[in-house]
Parts: C-alpha cells; sequence; structure tokens
C-alpha cells in the first residue's frame, strides 16, 4: 500500500473517530432530543440511528446521525472548505455502507474522495466569498462533496454519477443566518440525508442535468454569484482541524490564547478590559454578542472569553443556557471588546487566520499572548492518544461505562478490509440500545 493512501486512510479512520465521539456526548443534547420527538423512529431498515440505536431506513439514519454530529459544534472543521466535512460525511457513509454490507476500506476510500471533491468544489466557488454572503458551505458544499463519496461507495458509473450530482446541486442549502440555533446542526443532517436521496435516486436511473454543477443556472453559478473559476486552487493542508473546544472554530485561537494568560495568573475579578483581535473576517460567524442560551453562547467570542477567565477551561459543559446566564459570566463579557485588524497588534505580521488577546487588569499590567493555529489544527494536530483521550471524554459526558466506550473505540480504530461496516457498527448499536433502555435518554 502506498504512503498516500495509508495517510488517506488514516485521516479517514481518525474523522470516523472523532465523529463517533462527539455524536456521543450528544446524545442528550436538546438538539438532538427535540428532533427525535418531531421525527419519531422512521420507517424500519438496514442502517444505525445512533441517536437511539434503533434501525431505520439510510436517509432517516443520515439524517439524525448528521444532527447528531454537529449538535455540540465539537466535530471537525476543513480550512479549504470553511466547514464541517466529516458530520456530514460519516453519517451517510456509515448508513449506506450498512445497507450495501460493505466493508471498512470501502468506507475509508469513499471517504477520502468526498473531501476532495469537497475541496475542488470550495475552491471553484470562491469559497470565503461563498461563507461572506451567508452560506453555511457545511450543507452546501456538503452535500456535493458527500453525494461524490456515496456515488463512490456504491460504485455507480460516470452517467448516474453525473445525475446524482445534479440531483444534489438543486437540494443543497443552509443559511449561516441560523448559527447559535438548533437549525445548524440540522444542516449537516440535511445535506447527509440528500446526498443519500441524490445517489439512492441516481443508482435507480432517476435523472438530473449532467451539467448541474457547471452550467449558467447551477450549483456553481447560484452560490458564487461572480463568475466561475476555471482552475481551482484547491488546498495544501493535508489533515483536518480536530476541535478540543465545543464552539465555533473562530473562537479556537482566541481561547488557547485567553487560557494561556489563565495558565499566567488572569483572574475573573482582576480584569478591567479584555481585548480581541482576530483577522478580517475572523468575527463573521460569531453573531451573539451579548448571549443567553449556550447555543447563542457556541458563537460568542465575548461568552468564550468570559467563561474561560471564570472557569479556568472550556469544556462540554461550558455551553448550557445556564453556564451562559451566571452573573459572574454575563458581568465579564460586558468587558470583553472586539476587534478586526489586518495587522495583528503583536508578533509582526499574519499569514491568514491569528487572535490577539490583550488583558489590562487593575494592577496596571498589560498582558497579552497570540495564537495563528489552534491545538488541534492541522499544522498543530493531535495525537492518536489525544484523540482517544477526547473519544472517552466524550463518553463519560454521555454516562457510558468506560469499557463499552473503549470497546467502540478499538473496533472504529480497526475500520478495513476484513470486517464488514454492519458488523462493526452492531456494538456501538447495543452500546446505544442499553444506555436508552437505562432511561438515560430518549
Amino acid at each position: 500500500m502506498s504512503t498516500d493512501r495509508q495517510s488517506s486512510e488514516q485521516l479517514a479512520r481518525r474523522a470516523v473517530i472523532d465523529t463517533v465521539a462527539v455524536s456521543l456526548a450528544a446524545l442528550d443534547d436538546p438538539t438532538v432530543t427535540t428532533a427525535l420527538r418531531a421525527l419519531g423512529p422512521g420507517t424500519a431498515g438496514p442502517a444505525t440511528v445512533l441517536a437511539t440505536g434503533r434501525s431505520a431506513d439510510p436517509g432517516h439514519a443520515a439524517l439524525l446521525g448528521g444532527l447528531l454530529g454537529h449538535a455540540l459544534d465539537y466535530d471537525d472543521v476543513d480550512d479549504a472548505m470553511i466547514g464541517h466535512p466529516s458530520t456530514v460525511l460519516v453519517p451517510a457513509l456509515l448508513a449506506t455502507a450498512e445497507d450495501l454490507d460493505v466493508t471498512g476500506d470501502a468506507v475509508l476510500d469513499a471517504f477520502a474522495l468526498g473531501l476532495h471533491v469537497c475541496r475542488d468544489v470550495a475552491a471553484r466557488l470562491d469559497i470565503e466569498e461563498h461563507y461572506a454572503k451567508g452560506w453555511h458551505s457545511t450543507g452546501t458544499v456538503g452535500t456535493i462533496g458527500t453525494t461524490a463519496a456515496l456515488s463512490r461507495l456504491r460504485q455507480l458509473d460516470i452517467g448516474h454519477t453525473r445525475h446524482a450530482l445534479g440531483i444534489a446541486g438543486s437540494l443543497a442549502g443552509g443559511s449561516r443566518q441560523n448559527f447559535g440555533t438548533m437549525t445548524k446542526p440540522l444542516h449537516a443532517g440535511v445535506a447527509a440525508h440528500n446526498a443519500v436521496l441524490a445517489t439512492r435516486l441516481a443508482a435507480s436511473g432517476f435523472t438530473a442535468d449532467p451539467e448541474q454543477l457547471e452550467s449558467p443556472m447551477g450549483f456553481l453559478a447560484l452560490h458564487h454569484g461572480a463568475g466561475l473559476g476555471s482552475t481551482p486552487g484547491g488546498t495544501t493542508q493535508d489533515g483536518l482541524n480536530v476541535k478540543l473546544y465545543p464552539c465555533c472554530y473562530y473562537i479556537h485561537n482566541a481561547a488557547d490564547a485567553v487560557l494561556q494568560l489563565v495558565a499566567s495568573g488572569v483572574r475573573a475579578e482582576e480584569v478591567e478590559r479584555l481585548r480581541v483581535t482576530v483577522q478580517p473576517g475572523g468575527l463573521s460567524p460569531l453573531i451573539h454578542r451579548r448571549p443567553l442560551t449556550g447555543l447563542q453562547g457556541k458563537f460568542s467570542m465575548e461568552y468564550a472569553m468570559a467563561a474561560a477567565v471564570v472557569d479556568h477551561q472550556i469544556t462540554l459543559s461550558t455551553f448550557t443556557d445556564a453556564q451562559v446566564q451566571r452573573p459572574a459570566v454575563q458581568h465579564l463579557l460586558q468587558r470583553v471588546e472586539t476587534t478586526e485588524s489586518a495587522v495583528p497588534p503583536a508578533g509582526g505580521t499574519a499569514d491568514g487566520a491569528y487572535a490577539v488577546v490583550e488583558v489590562d487588569v487593575r494592577s496596571g499590567e498589560h498582558l497579552q499572548r497570540r495564537v495563528d493555529r489552534p491545538r488541534g489544527h492541522a499544522t498543530r494536530p493531535v495525537t492518536d492518544d489525544e484523540l482517544h483521550v477526547k473519544f472517552a471524554d466524550c463518553g463519560a459526558h454521555a454516562g457510558l461505562h468506560e469499557e463499552d466506550t473503549e470497546r467502540v473505540h478499538d473496533i472504529l480504530s480497526q475500520l478495513g478490509p476484513t470486517r464488514s461496516v454492519r458488523e462493526s457498527m452492531l456494538p456501538l448499536r447495543e452500546l446505544v440500545q442499553r444506555r436508552t433502555a437505562a432511561g438515560v435518554t430518549l
């Protein structure tokens, strides 16, 4: 096996592990439990609904799986697509793989292709402009990339694949105005569902314009709006960014910086002013300046900074309504200022993203820290052991027994050619079913 293929398979395997981890952590999240009440168990089928441990149609499993994986905003991020590829790719691929009863290596191969297509489409869109206009690329680009991945998994020929992509191009959507609400993770679920729908329809002979993506009224034109680029720039980044904080990724540089200041001795009662400076566009997703809910807090730089200083950490427990509404945090976040600048106030010029956190304390001292790439970024990747720790922490947050969590982690770590995905998913399905039977969740 070539080094490149080994690398892509390892990337895909880690993405599956991380996505299942954050999905387990979200089992009791109100976004998930509300969706389950609304949608019900779905029709019987071969795919695992990870939110319940039940079996359902692959489209239903993908819908709830994508929503579950993105509910905590703790899933991985790709710089090239400015979005969350795995929370769309993984649920759709696992559901379809169970349906087809294929082995794990087929899923890993399809994931690698889907990620490549996400990045290619993002480059052709001018993804920064697409994102700035309000599109949530997890829903838009994710639908197209995941449809390509499922077409590979289903071994569709070129003609059927083009029809699948044509169908997907008409279904893709997602507005950033819904950041900080239950609908943001729904974008991921709908994208996963629509990719399953598009490929199942195309495989049965359902048609679309095979030139839909590139045509004058097609996906690229509609979502770009400024002419089509002929040659995509792509990305030189090989890996994905693994989140170590369950909130918008645009907060993570500043989170690392402020926690360094807290580790050096900064305390909430001493803070007179806390100022965060980021690159142009670095505040665009952070639309909640004075949040009152946990979901809003995930998209509030002010809240994240205040919570980090008050609690000395940012964890899965940080983003609840009660935590956001604490008087001490609400008082401190009013002292947090945010601004964007092409020129960082410390440390010289910046190559892309950065965050500088400056704190004025009562003694008159001025303290600052700068972070350009947070821990877990593809250029500062977590080790397999660190990813294992995150998996265990997510399982503990869900109230799962350590030995059960370990068993599932070990199985996912060995996804490959020797075991079908249907067989691999059984322990995970049984684990969630036992949890449900014990009354821990719905």
